[in-house]
This record gives C-alpha cells, sequence and structure tokens, in this order.
C-alpha cells in the first residue's frame, strides 16, 4: 500500500511540474483548477476514505453473517450510490454555470474566463461518478484484504494526464482541455481496472429500491457524520478558491502551493 502510494505521489508531483511549465498561472490554469476542484471536493465529501470508514464495517459484519447477506448488501449499497451520483451530476452538468460562479465568482469579471471554466467543469465533472463507484470497489477488495490495487489506482489518473499533456504539446492543442478529458477518461479506467480486480470477491448485481433496508438505513446514518468530519476542510479549500478567484493566476498559485 505504502509502495504504491509512493508512486502515486511522484507521479502527482511530476503531473504537477508539467502543468505549472505548460500552464503556468494562466487564466486557462485558473479555469482548469476550477474544473478540478469541484468533482475532487465531492469526491473527498463522498468517496475514498469517508465512504470506506462507514462501508467496510457494514460489509464486512454483513458478510460475517453469511456471503449471501454481504453481497445482498452491496448491491443495495451500488444501486443507491449509482442512483444518487447520477443525479448529482446531472443536476451539476445542467446548472454548472451556477456552481462556478458560487465557487469562482471573480471569474464573472472575464467572460472568456468564466465561461472557459463552465466548458471545462461538464467535461471533468463525470470523474465524481467514476471515482466514487471506484472508491466502492476498493472498499470491497480492502474488506477481502486486498490493499494493492486500490492503492494503485490513483496512479492511472497521474499518467493519463502527463500523456494528455504530451500529446497536447506534440499536436499543439488545448492544454487545459486536453488535461479535463484526461480527467474523466481516467476515471473510467480507473473503474474498469477495480472493476476487474474485485470480480475474483463480488459480482455485481444491480438493484434499485425506493425504500432501504435496515443495514442499508444504518450505512447512511454512519457515512453523514464522516462527510460532515471531511467537510470542514473541503469548506476551507473552497472559501479559498472563492477568494483567489478575484485575482487573476491566484487560484494557480494555490493550487501549486498546496
Amino acid at each position: 500500500f505504502s509502495f504504491f502510494t509512493l508512486i502515486s505521489r511522484i507521479l502527482g508531483y511530476f503531473r504537477d511540474i508539467l502543468i505549472a511549465f505548460f500552464l503556468g498561472a494562466s487564466i486557462f490554469a485558473d479555469a482548469f483548477f476550477v474544473a478540478f476542484r469541484l468533482p475532487n471536493t465531492f469526491r473527498r465529501l463522498f468517496a475514498e476514505g469517508t465512504f470506506n470508514a462507514a462501508f467496510i464495517p457494514s460489509y464486512t459484519s454483513a458478510k460475517i453473517e453469511n456471503k449471501r447477506k454481504g453481497k445482498k448488501f452491496a448491491d443495495n449499497i451500488l444501486g443507491a450510490l449509482l442512483l444518487i451520483l447520477v443525479i448529482i451530476v446531472t443536476i451539476v452538468e445542467i446548472f454548472t454555470p451556477q456552481l462556478v460562479y458560487i465557487i469562482a465568482p471573480g471569474f464573472v469579471e472575464n467572460e472568456i474566463k468564466f465561461n472557459f471554466a463552465v466548458e471545462l467543469t461538464r467535461i471533468t465533472f463525470p470523474f465524481l461518478l467514476f471515482v466514487s463507484l471506484s472508491s466502492f470497489f476498493s472498499g470491497i477488495l480492502n474488506s477481502n484484504n486486498k490493499f494493492a490495487a486500490a492503492a494503485s489506482a490513483p496512479i492511472i489518473l497521474n499518467v493519463v494526464l502527463i500523456l494528455s499533456l504530451i500529446v497536447s504539446y506534440k499536436l499543439n492543442l488545448n492544454f487545459a482541455k486536453q488535461l479535463s478529458y484526461g480527467v474523466t477518461a481516467a476515471g473510467i479506467l480507473q473503474l474498469i481496472f477495480l472493476f476487474y480486480v474485485t470480480l475474483k470477491f463480488y459480482i455485481p448485481t444491480l438493484t434499485f429500491k425506493l425504500t432501504a433496508d435496515s443495514k442499508v438505513k444504518y450505512f447512511f446514518k454512519k457515512l453523514i457524520p464522516s462527510i460532515f468530519s471531511s467537510g470542514i476542510t473541503q469548506i476551507n479549500i473552497l472559501i479559498g478558491t472563492i477568494i483567489a478567484s478575484f485575482e487573476t493566476g491566484a487560484v494557480s498559485y494555490l493550487y501549486y502551493a498546496d
């Protein structure tokens, strides 16, 4: 787990060096970082550690009772998660200008910058759907004491973004737009990779129910405090972005400093 996390961090640092080299602190960089911030904020609220903290104990206890109950619980959570994510992504895709205005009100002063941020956000936001489903499959793997695949999945994002920058340079394409496509493409690849690895332990059966059983209700009761606790940090980051949006290049400065 540590090894793959270290590789991911090194590649992530190299990715940021390339972004700084090709995009610098331009309006394109500002627009991309705002577009990348939105799905990342939701991802940290609903996915990764937040989701696993609630999911793994519930799934493990259901699986201990018997494998059929464990699978039924996982199927119910997957169905609920998919439904919630599709609704969130659809709403954001429709109301993207309003959301960008909330997170980066300073962009309104520059119509080109604002419209570009809206366009990039619409490209990157589906990443939330794929990365959150990836967190679900990571939780299944972790529950079965398999940690390497989940730890190595973020490497895919960094490799895809590095390749996006190199291809953009070779073909003289817009770096920020290709990076945005790269974010969503990486989310799809991560999901495919983790889904394939998880098949050994769990084969999903999608079920969409309007009513939730007691185990699913208990899971969401445990998830909500996790969302609030991680939400404090995300709100701080968003406020920083809101303030920085009034200064050209400041969103980029904050990202690189971070």
